[in-house]
């Protein structure tokens, strides 16, 4: 039974991707047949298109990875309880995802006009600065 653990846990662990594919699929497949009952009908498709398009919400994937990078240090911690020399690895490791999501806090934060807002006066230029006639 311990033999087979490792296998059992890259089967799994690659299972999830796949599982999420069909899935996809099956959805898409599923929309252009609604697609093409709509189009025998007659009825306009002005408006839809197969991706969805979600709206992205500030600060999210930042908070996320802050949060992922929080718990590996916490998971650090207890871990030196047990295991002293785990300690600085993980505690490294836990910086990355930390230092990633504070860049897309900050990056959020900075460019939320350009992203966020829908009333600007002026186009944004592609540095995420207003354009000023100068």
């Amino acid at each position: 039974m311990h033999d087979l653990l490792p296998f059992i846990t890259v089967v799994l662990a690659l299972s999830i991707p796949i599982i999420s594919i069909i899935v996809e699929y099956f959805n898409r497949k599923n929309k252009l047949k609604l697609f093409e009952k709509a189009i025998e009908k007659g009825v306009t498709l002005e408006g839809l298109s197969l991706e969805e398009k979600r709206p992205r919400v500030p600060y999210r994937a930042g908070m996320v990875l802050l949060a992922v990078g929080i718990g590996m240090a916490i998971f650090s911690f207890l871990m030196a309880q047990i295991e002293i020399k785990a300690f600085y690895p993980i505690l490294g490791i836990a910086f990355i995802p930390a230092v990633i999501g504070i860049a897309l806090i900050i990056n959020d934060k900075i460019n939320y006009d350009r992203y966020f807002k829908k009333d600007l006066d002026q186009p944004s230029s592609s540095l995420g600065m207003r354009d000023n006639n100068l």
